[in-house]
């Protein structure tokens, strides 16, 4: 085996919790660092999907590393105090239920940038894990340049159905979190499901 001089992880990297991870784009020089986390999935946050036309050396790195590609077209937001929020409601409950369950992981999300899209999806995993706002927006601007009006709106009015699997859940989703506060959610509803939906046998890039 050849060992790198250096491991150099995609820009904006970080760990949101054990066996999940987020970051931009990643390139050439960042696969040998990603091949440290063994991943499973990587959810791709872009405008367009990750196949041997668009992206040959991305796509054929992930196969041989019997990676599942999962794609969920998200164009950029713009710049500014009145760009948008190129995720949707719909979109970001797909991921959600692909996130909360242990046998999809590690997994790696990422962006072009790392920034604005990832830390929105993140925000709406943070509000099922029941952050509060102000933790929740500390994250965001971390990552991202700024947050917007929009951003705030998007994750503030976040709600939507999430199911989750209790026999295939990650540990780390609700520690210290009542079963009775579970159902008091404002916005969110957990909808227990005795089989996952979402299953990433099919090693064709998932496109949603």
């Amino acid at each position: 085996m050849v060992v790198p001089d250096t491991y150099i992880p995609p820009l904006r990297f970080n760990s949101i919790q054990s066996n999940l991870y987020r970051g931009a784009y990643p390139r050439s020089p960042n696969f040998p660092f990603l091949e440290t986390l063994h991943l499973k999935t990587i959810i791709s946050l872009v405008p367009d999907p990750i196949t041997p036309e668009t992206d040959s050396t991305f796509y054929n790195w992930a196969t041989t590393q019997n990676i599942q590609l999962i794609h969920i077209e998200c164009a950029s937001g713009g710049k500014g105090k009145k760009r948008a929020t190129p995720l949707d409601y719909s979109l970001a409950i797909h991921i959600l239920n692909i996130i909360v369950h242990a046998p999809n992981h590690p997994i790696f999300i990422h962006c072009l940038n790392g920034g604005q899209i990832t830390s929105l999806l993140v925000a709406c995993l943070r509000k099922l894990q029941f952050w509060s706002a102000i933790s929740i927006f500390n994250e965001f601007i971390n990552f991202a340049d700024n947050i917007t009006v929009n951003d705030r709106l998007f994750v503030e009015n976040f709600g939507g159905v999430v199911d989750v699997c209790y026999e295939d859940k990650v540990e780390w989703l609700w520690i210290g979190v009542s079963k009775h506060l579970l159902n008091s959610h404002p916005r969110l509803k957990v909808r227990e499901i005795a089989k996952r939906e979402d299953t990433l046998d099919d090693k064709d890039p998932l496109q949603v």
